[in-house]
């Protein structure tokens, strides 16, 4: 979490004082704008003329290296897991300040209907949620001397959580576990379940990887995070196996992501959403675990109001109402980018961040080598309520159920269009069919999307880089197939394989006359 030790004034402006080797810009609100201002002054003074506010919200730059000293000054004056969002230009901060003002209310998508229907589902799910599986991941991350953005520990734990996520996920083609790389070491995670009937539209469940232990993080600085935030992972790895252990099918897509470098101003977070948010992505709405396993308040889970969607927040109310009565509800407020869900509130889309306590009565130990489970009483009891809120919040807002049935079938020789999207790698293979076809009818595939990927399609087999019938040679992602069905064949194959170094992101449209 983005939050807060006193730094004695030698060492702040020690800090201050680094050289603007890499600059980054930072946006904040007016608190945190004033504390900048009392322990930074040759920092403000520095940007007093580029300076740049918007309704509260204030762009500054600094220096890469200025930025964990900020983000520990934050956590210890004002309590706040960071209190600040990262950006790469002044064009992105300054635009962030007005977009976070002004236009992303605008931009929210049409809410769902937030029914709650699916009681069989979600109660199955629930049953999986399980403390000692909470405890073991929580113990497994905090093992790492650190998991700081740039450190290796910072990678290991992103290659430790995709392998732990890639086991449970087993052989289910329906889905998919990837990094999400960035301009520094450490790799967000995000694994995939492709929805069945509305595989465009997103549900989102996220927490941070990384963790911090004041302004001088190094290789060798231990900093196990173990509540901040390797219980948020932990209780995300938690819902994974419930839904793997069900067989759990949704609906809608469902996406599971352990963020990179959140202690440093949001900006893995804020990476993804912004580039979810450039691509059209139809993301319905985002769940941040961040810190769940230390109860530092009477009530068991506080919902954060502010920077979040507020009907959203309700659903999860009903949630608790309706799956946890014994649940104990509070409400409280953690201040300007105090964690992820700021980067997808920013961008328009509907987020929500249940917490461990009120803000002002988390975890005290965090940021620091202090931050260990036995600070928890050594179990993850706390972090069972939110396993189970984040269960039902799967089951309830993406639906689906135990079976591959994605609904009726249109009637034989229909036309029918299929949608497909993806990530992948240099090398690596999607492969999509057999889709049963009318043979001498027209098969469609047009491919769009991000960096290179290529497309191929075959009939009666799945396609190879050397065995196919289309194979457009097109630079980029933009490719289309168009073929006729050869008399007595009923079967076409899809291949998408990633071509270029960094991952390719595809969007697919199959269109075909269903066989009669």
């Amino acid at each position: 979490m983005n939050k807060y030790l006193r730094l004695t004034v030698p060492a702040l402006l020690a800090a201050s004082q680094l050289a603007l080797a890499d600059d980054v810009w930072i946006t904040t609100d007016a608190e945190g704008l004033n504390a900048i201002q009392r322990h930074f002054p040759e920092l403000v003074d520095q940007n007093a003329v580029r300076a740049f506010t918007s309704n509260g919200i204030s762009a500054l730059k600094v220096s890469e290296e200025q930025v964990p000293a900020i983000s520990e000054m934050m956590h210890h004056e004002l309590n706040r897991c960071g209190g600040f969002i990262a950006h790469e230009s002044q064009e992105s901060a300054q635009g962030a300040a007005l977009f976070d003002s002004l236009i992303a209310p605008a931009l929210a998508v049409q809410p769902p209907d937030y029914s709650i229907d699916n009681g069989e589902v979600v109660n199955a799910m629930q049953g999986k949620v399980k403390e000692t599986d909470i405890r073991s991941t929580i113990q497994s991350l905090a093992n790492f001397t650190n998991r700081y953005y740039t450190a290796s520990g910072g990678l290991q734990g992103a290659q430790w959580i995709k392998n732990k996520w890639q086991s449970l996920a087993g052989s289910r083609s329906d889905i998919t576990v990837e990094f999400f790389n960035h301009s520094w070491q450490q790799p967000s995670v995000i694994m995939t379940i492709q929805g069945k009937s509305k595989p465009n539209e997103i549900v989102i469940l996220g927490g941070h990887q990384d963790s911090i232990a004041g302004f001088n993080t190094g290789e060798n600085t231990r900093a196990p995070g173990a509540d901040d935030d390797a219980s948020g992972i932990a209780t995300l790895t938690s819902v994974i196996t419930a839904a793997m252990e069900t067989g759990y099918k949704p609906d809608r897509t469902v996406m599971f992501m352990g963020y990179a470098a959140e202690e440093v101003g949001l900006r893995g977070s804020q990476d993804i959403a912004q580039s979810f948010r450039n691509q059209g992505k139809d993301v319905v709405g985002v769940l941040q675990l961040d810190m769940t396993n230390y109860k530092g308040s009477s009530g068991d889970i506080y919902i954060m109001e502010d920077y979040t969607n507020s009907a959203q927040n309700q659903f999860l109310a009903d949630l608790v109402s309706a799956y946890q009565p014994s649940v104990t509800l509070g409400y409280s407020e953690c201040g300007y980018g105090c964690s992820d869900h700021a980067s997808w509130n920013n961008q328009g889309y509907a987020a929500s961040f249940p917490f461990e306590s009120t803000f002002n009565g988390s975890n005290p130990y965090i940021h620091s080598a202090n931050d260990t489970i036995d600070k928890s009483g050594g179990n993850a009891d706390h972090a069972v309520n939110f396993g189970k809120l984040a269960a039902a919040y799967v089951a309830e807002l993406a639906k689906g159920d135990f079976t591959d049935d994605p609904g009726p079938d249109p009637d034989p020789g229909d036309e029918v269009t299929e949608n497909f999207e993806g990530d992948v790698n240099r090398g690596v293979n999607d492969q999509l069919g057999p889709f049963k076809v009318e043979s001498g009818t027209e098969f469609s595939a047009v491919m769009t999307g991000t960096n290179d990927a290529d497309l191929y399609v075959r009939v009666g087999a799945a396609p190879t880089t050397s065995q196919y019938d289309c194979r457009p040679y097109k630079n980029g992602s933009s490719e289309t197939c168009n073929l006729t069905v050869p008399p007595g064949e009923d079967e076409v194959y899809v291949m998408v394989r990633g071509y270029s170094w960094s991952s390719s992101h595809y969007n697919l449209e199959v269109t075909y006359t269903q066989i009669k």
